[in-house]
């Protein structure tokens, strides 16, 4: 079992919505977090940049698939939250 973030699901999600809105040019708001990203218009290249970031803002490593094998924020949120297993490879 790997260690926690410290992060709950929820800030997690926050963080995600004004992530992906910034890089999208969107607010916060207007960024559903129950759809895949990639409808979204997030890339595999964005989508590496947002693991990137994220891992940085949690100071724990995060895979760079993070974002497709967990394709929603809430599912992102959810797998990194505060108590989430993080037995990453």
């Amino acid at each position: 079992m790997g260690r926690s973030s410290g992060r709950s699901a929820e800030e997690i999600r926050g963080w995600l919505k004004s992530r992906i809105a910034h890089r999208l040019g969107l607010r916060p708001e207007d960024v559903p977090s129950d759809q895949p990203v990639t409808r979204l218009g997030v890339d595999s290249t964005e989508a590496v940049v947002i693991s990137g970031e994220l891992q940085e803002w949690l100071g724990k490593r995060v895979a760079p698939t993070a974002v497709w094998d967990h394709p929603t924020i809430d599912d992102l949120a959810a797998h990194l939250g505060e108590g989430a297993d993080q037995n990453w490879k």
